[in-house]
């Protein structure tokens, strides 16, 4: 492995970053004026023209309005792109078109925290509402203040730069966004004349523990990817894993048994790698914060909210104390998981380790199951698709399996963190304005409710 050096100076690209103007601006200049909006004003447009008529139901039209207005630009078109819970609120991503007073248009992702920290931070606009005391901050992609090595990791040149200071391959360097969790962490791809890594952007002090843990897991036979460098900036480089995402290989799968019984292993294998901290907090610790936002979404749905949050709660007490802590992953599901294309009830990878820790294991399983009910919807019910049907089994047959647990408390845990979990799915796509929402409040409360009775008629 190679160990990087600490790279503490920034490394700005030189083009694709337009957006100096904010609260407090970013260190390099644009070489285009622009005019400032003093901090904590909200301004109210009322479609004046800065916002085109078809996007009056924008949730946040004044805020992007806002946006524009600080660039000397009008708002031409934006369009919702994701939602991420964060803290007591949401970060909502939107693609916007700008256009300048030359009437040249570009294109820019935004994001809006809703429940952003009590701090000033660098390249990120605070604006309040006077009218109701509501404030949100306003940023630019990539500049994300909390991934601070994001806006080096997704342009070439300046990855180069810092890879090239860990001792890793540039030649012919090429990268791509592979994922994103604004905000949290995200995954660039980095291909080269002869080879390919990844790189993964975490909070600069979460670095040090991920590569610590991926050595941890790798030394107790679990197949994560092996560390090639890493920053303190917050930048891990990882090596490229061979396999297929097991979510989208279901199709290829003769025996669903046969692949529950590797995950069940895998999870025995998980449990005897050693920890050194706590996993990431069971959602089930924010039962009570899913249903306010729940009930504030979806009010028609209240009653129905309110009874399965309580049984949640009802039903997570009964389960008791978990047993001694064991390592658990902390973010389970099929698309984690690598499998032998030729033979893919193989698991030949394991991803995405940043939320692992000591934990119970009845989160795992919880995830796991959630996220395989949450693809069923997504695709329009069980029978709507080869990989929804396929995704129905697995769910339940998992879910029976925790019936066989030797910790008696094990099967209320799980089945009351699933419940959240999907309330949680939930949230994120009413947030969104996604279709699927009222299906999986339903989905959470047939789970919090069930026995060891079958919940899918479906068939593999």
């Amino acid at each position: 492995m190679v160990k990087a050096r600490a790279t503490r100076s920034r490394v700005v690209p030189t083009s694709g970053d337009r957006w100096g103007t904010s609260a407090k601006p970013h260190t390099r200049r644009t070489a285009r004026a622009t005019r400032r909006l003093p901090p904590g004003v909200w301004p109210q447009t009322h479609n004046n023209g800065d916002v085109p008529p078809s996007s009056d139901r924008l949730l946040h039209r004044d805020v992007l309005a806002a946006v524009a207005v600080s660039l000397e630009s009008s708002l031409i078109d934006a369009q919702p792109l994701q939602v991420e819970p964060t803290g007591n609120g949401f970060t909502h991503g939107y693609r916007v078109t700008l256009s300048d007073a030359a009437g040249a248009t570009s294109d820019h992702t935004v994001f809006v925290e809703t429940s952003p920290p009590e701090v000033t931070r660098p390249g990120v606009l605070a604006l309040s509402n006077p009218a109701t005391g509501e404030r949100v901050d306003v940023w630019v992609y990539p500049a994300d203040p909390a991934l601070p090595a994001l806006r080096t990791a997704v342009y070439a040149e300046a990855a180069g730069v810092v890879l090239a200071r860990l001792g890793l391959p540039v030649d012919g360097l090429r990268v791509s966004l592979a994922a994103y969790r604004p905000g949290k962490r995200a995954v660039v791809r980095v291909d080269t004349t002869g080879t390919a890594y990844f790189l993964k952007v975490v909070r600069p002090p979460a670095a040090q523990p991920l590569q610590a843990r991926h050595t941890l897991w790798r030394e107790a036979g679990v197949p994560v990817p092996a560390v090639l460098g890493w920053s303190e900036e917050g930048l891990v480089a990882l090596e490229a894993l061979a396999g297929s995402e097991l979510i989208g290989v279901l199709d290829r799968i003769d025996r669903p048994d046969a692949l529950l019984d590797h995950i069940e292993a895998l999870g025995e294998a998980i449990a005897r790698v050693p920890s050194v901290s706590s996993a990431r907090a069971s959602l089930v610790r924010r039962v009570d914060w899913y249903e306010e936002r729940l009930i504030e979404q979806m009010p028609a749905h209240d009653g129905l909210i309110e009874r399965t949050a309580r049984t949640i709660a009802r039903r997570f007490a009964a389960g008791g104390s978990p047993p001694p802590s064991r390592t658990v992953h902390g973010d389970l599901h099929l698309a984690q998981l690598l499998v032998d294309p030729q033979n893919p009830t193989v698991i030949t990878g394991v991803l995405d380790i940043d939320t692992s820790g000591w934990g119970d294991p009845a989160d795992d399983a919880a995830a796991l199951y959630a996220h395989l009910i949450a693809t069923v919807v997504h695709d329009g019910g069980s029978r709507a698709t080869v990989r929804a049907r396929r995704a129905s089994v697995l769910a339940d047959g998992w879910r029976r399996r925790w019936y066989r647990a030797a910790e008696t408390g094990f099967v209320d845990r799980a089945h009351a963190i699933a419940a959240t979990q999907l309330l949680g799915h939930a949230l994120s796509r009413s947030a969104a304005g996604s279709g699927g929402a009222s299906a999986l409040l339903e989905r959470a409360h047939r789970v919090v409710n069930a026995d060891e009775r079958p919940l899918t008629a479906s068939s593999w």
